[in-house]
């Protein structure tokens, strides 16, 4: 009788410790998600204010070089923590090689955004027709969707696994492929979804 309380008792806490890891994790990647959406948020304020910037000023009357700086430094700073993102995901995540392809170009369009800013050039995103701007979005949605399905904490890569992907991932190839990756993420159809809405979840309003 004793032997079996104590198996009843051994097995009832393996299952509330793994539901437990499962719902840390779980919380865990919301609280990951929130952030990315609050970098994607502080990237709109960058742009529309950087755009702004520069629509008002000539090279005969520039923009003055303190607002500048701040807008160039502050985009630093979201590029920052999506490399510390993308950083995490390839040591935490088994990942495809479509998934690598689409971290490296959330890198590099990052990278994008703030190398346009030191050149001290408009970001003439006006509409889906940009390609850039169209991917760039398709790379931001296909992004949040990862870090909100995650596959749980048993399925972890090993360390020298975890370096491969970060290798590959920070490979200089996405610098010239990024767009074209977004843009065959934009084309991927969603499952059980309408061909409008999947438009609508790849496109948000500015």
């Amino acid at each position: 009788m004793a032997a079996t309380l104590a198996g009843g008792w051994f097995v009832t806490t393996r299952i509330t410790d793994h539901w437990d890891q499962i719902k840390k994790h779980r919380e865990m990647d919301l609280a990951a998600a929130e952030h990315f959406q609050r970098l994607y948020g502080e990237f709109i304020v960058v742009w529309k204010t950087w755009n702004a910037l520069e629509g008002k000023h000539t090279a005969a009357c520039p923009a003055p070089e303190e607002a500048r700086w701040d807008c160039l430094q502050r985009m630093i700073e979201v590029e920052g923590e999506v490399e510390a993102l993308v950083a995490k995901l390839a040591t935490e995540r088994v990942l495809t090689e479509t998934e690598i392809d689409m971290l490296g170009s959330v890198r590099q369009a990052f990278k994008f955004v703030r190398r346009t800013i030191r050149k001290g050039r408009p970001l003439n995103w006006t509409s889906d027709e940009v390609e850039p701007y169209a991917a760039f979005k398709a790379l931001v949605a296909a992004l949040s969707h990862m870090v909100m399905n995650s596959p749980g904490p048993q399925h972890r890569p090993s360390s020298a696994v975890a370096a491969r992907n970060f290798l590959q991932i920070t490979d200089n190839r996405h610098e010239i492929t990024w767009v074209a990756t977004g843009l065959r993420l934009a084309d991927t159809p969603i499952p059980e979804q309408p061909a409008r809405r999947r438009r609508l979840l790849l496109s948000p309003r500015r």
